[in-house]
């Protein structure tokens, strides 16, 4: 999810959800707290590609009708409340509510795939098209324990790098190699998520698979 995040403060995470799950507050200040919690809430939307609580946008795209699908920002889709066609002039020359109509269908939810249909209005065609949509995950997903632990996890990394200790090495990176005195270990090889390369955030990534789709895939 490249788009822009539009929440500044965190949707989910509490200082004393936080500390529920095992997570420490210390001698962080509430500045520094929020600030972890909203960047791992962030993090987990730009993964999983769709909000944590329902949330209405709109995107601007490049007419693609009858050719390919639009690929929404976000997946997860809730519902399209409004389709707008604009000429190469930049003037929304034709407006359609929802996809209850011949000019717009939401081919799948889940991966935000939107069809635009063949549409002339006074012999036009559009250049650009604007969906207004809601796009998130279902209301009370978010606060499932996998979700709350999952999001507590990234949080701690993220205070804890702020504080300067408790993750496995500074910036929480992935260990590929290790030896201490007589022992040594290589580790599987790391995936590189969003989180990071860490085992800590190999175990967050493996948390949320079932919600991670494969939006951006060939289309016929």
């Amino acid at each position: 999810m490249n788009a822009y995040y539009p929440f500044t403060s965190p949707i989910i995470l509490t200082d004393a959800l936080f500390v529920e799950y095992g997570g420490e507050t210390g001698t962080t200040t509430v500045a520094q707290r929020r600030a972890s919690y909203t960047i791992a809430e962030e993090l987990v939307c730009r993964d999983l590609q769709t909000f944590l609580l329902p949330y209405t946008v709109t995107g601007t795209y490049l007419s693609t009708y009858n050719a390919f699908p639009i690929i929404l920002d976000h997946g997860y889709v809730n519902r399209v409340d409004e389709v707008r066609f604009i000429d190469a002039e930049e003037t929304t020359y034709y407006t359609v509510e929802g996809t209850d109509n011949a000019n717009a269908s939401l081919r799948d939810p889940v991966l935000g795939l939107v069809d635009i249909h063949c549409i002339y209005t006074n012999e036009q065609s559009p250049y650009k098209v604007q969906v207004v949509y809601n796009a998130g995950l279902a209301t009370g997903t978010a606060n499932s324990p996998t979700f709350e632990m999952a999001l507590c996890m990234v949080a701690e990394s993220i205070l804890n790098e702020i504080r300067g200790y408790g993750n496995e090495a500074p910036g929480d990176v992935g260990i590929d190699y290790f030896s201490n005195q007589q022992y040594r270990e290589t580790r599987v090889k790391m995936l590189r998520t969003v989180y990071g390369t860490s085992a800590i955030m190999q175990f967050v990534h493996k948390l949320l698979n079932q919600w991670r789709k494969p939006r951006y895939i060939r289309l016929r």
